[in-house]
């Protein structure tokens, strides 16, 4: 069961930034593929803040705070991508 979730999580995923990075997908399909992965780092990284800062762990804090840059620079070459 473990591993159909994962495949699944995977298929979403990889799905989704594939989506979002391709200009022959119609742009709603990209809006919502955008907001399912916002959705999932978004979780990712509050979770991680949430716990490192409620348990006093730098370590978690730092690697939420890592993970939010990598996921704000993505978004970022991805605009300027699209823009070109």
């Amino acid at each position: 069961m473990e591993i159909i979730l994962e495949i699944i999580f995977e298929f979403i995923v990889e799905g989704s930034m594939g989506a979002v990075g391709d200009k022959k997908v119609p742009l709603a399909i990209r809006i919502v593929a955008a907001a399912v992965l916002i959705i999932i780092f978004g979780g990712l990284v509050g979770a991680l803040l949430y716990i490192g800062i409620s348990e006093k762990n730098w370590v978690v804090l730092a690697l939420g705070v890592v993970i939010a840059i990598f996921v704000v620079i993505a978004i970022i070459q991805t605009v300027r991508k699209h823009r070109k």
